[in-house]
């Protein structure tokens, strides 16, 4: 993106909702491919790394767990280890020694995942972009082939579950009989195919509707700044400027936040968000300076927000793959 002119908003936006592709049968990098056998490797390449770090950051709590006073990291694993199964057993009413370490594994690497959606929209595509990579989405789960996959598979292992609590004796008779009688079986596997094409769709496609928005609003508001948004693009004075007024609007949140007594708290950083409206829409200061500072106002206001968001997603995906576990397991 560092072409030395000025960016519009319908490039800006297209360029950061362009994946990193590659074409399997060519075995060349392309740009908004929809063929079928291309991969999107920055998608494949951050949940993969982002699972790992799960498993780095777990597994030796797990392994090296000690009775005593433990550790902070240790507590929080201790924390999170009641707190799913715990969910696990209100929903999971069977015996079984993978469900709740699913649920925790398919949590957190969800909530890794979303959590890619924080990151200044500027910041690894222009990284990537120095070292010659022209396109790179970070946030996997904004990639209807990340969530549809992770969806699927849990259809696919539904249905072993399925198969392995009641035979293929009991999921025939659950799929022709019920609900309304082997009289009415074409209606009732209809009624089945229906039940359980819903669920890998809806399990999906909500999360990916909800983090590509989120995506996108972030998108937006780096529009305020355009070509301005990430140095690179600047001249010497143009950084300058551009870090003076991230400073500024740091402070402002920092005092918003942490200040102490009415100045601070309040009147301070409400004085300077007056002083910088007034000075932008009058001309008085430079128009990188205004656009810097209320991009980082509004991206920080909307993140906070974003935090329900990105948690509640990683949540629901988990509580309904255990429910659908649950189904399974159970006799209808």
């Amino acid at each position: 993106m560092a072409t030395g002119k000025p960016i519009e908003s319908a490039e800006y936006i297209l360029h950061h909702l362009t994946y990193l592709q590659l074409d399997l049968k060519s075995w060349k990098i392309v740009e908004n491919s929809q063929n079928f056998w291309v991969l999107n490797i920055d998608s494949m390449f951050f949940s993969i790394l982002l699972g790992l770090l799960f498993i780095f950051l777990f597994w030796p709590v797990a392994r090296r767990a000690k009775s005593g006073v433990p550790a902070r990291w240790q507590s929080f694993v201790e924390i999170s280890t009641e707190f799913f199964d715990h969910q696990v057993k209100d929903i999971f009413h069977k015996k079984s020694s993978f469900v709740a370490p699913m649920a925790m594994l398919c949590g957190f690497w969800i909530l890794f995942m979303n959590l890619m959606d924080l990151l200044p929209v500027d910041a690894l595509p222009a990284a990537a972009g120095a070292v010659g990579i022209g396109h790179l989405r970070v946030l996997p789960t904004s990639d209807p082939a990340i969530t549809m996959s992770m969806s699927i598979a849990v259809f696919l292992l539904t249905f072993f579950y399925s198969f392995y609590n009641k035979g293929f004796k009991g999921c025939a008779t659950e799929a022709l009989f019920h609900p309304f009688g082997k009289w009415l079986f074409p209606v009732n596997f209809v009624l089945k195919v229906v039940e359980e094409l819903s669920k890998p769709l809806s399990l999906g496609l909500r999360l990916f509707g909800n983090m590509y928005a989120g995506e996108v609003i972030f998108i937006l508001l780096a529009c305020l700044t355009l070509s301005y948004s990430a140095p690179v693009h600047l001249s010497g004075v143009g950084t300058a400027e551009f870090f003076i007024f991230a400073a500024l609007a740091v402070a402002t949140v920092f005092l918003f936040a942490y200040g102490r007594g009415k100045w601070l708290r309040a009147w301070i950083p409400l004085g300077l968000m007056l002083v910088i409206a007034i000075g932008s829409v009058g001309g008085l200061l430079p128009a990188i300076g205004g656009s810097t500072y209320w991009q980082i106002l509004f991206e920080t206001g909307w993140g906070i927000f974003h935090w329900l968001i990105i948690g509640l997603q990683a949540y629901i995906f988990m509580v309904l793959t255990v429910g659908y576990l649950s189904m399974a397991a159970e006799t209808h």
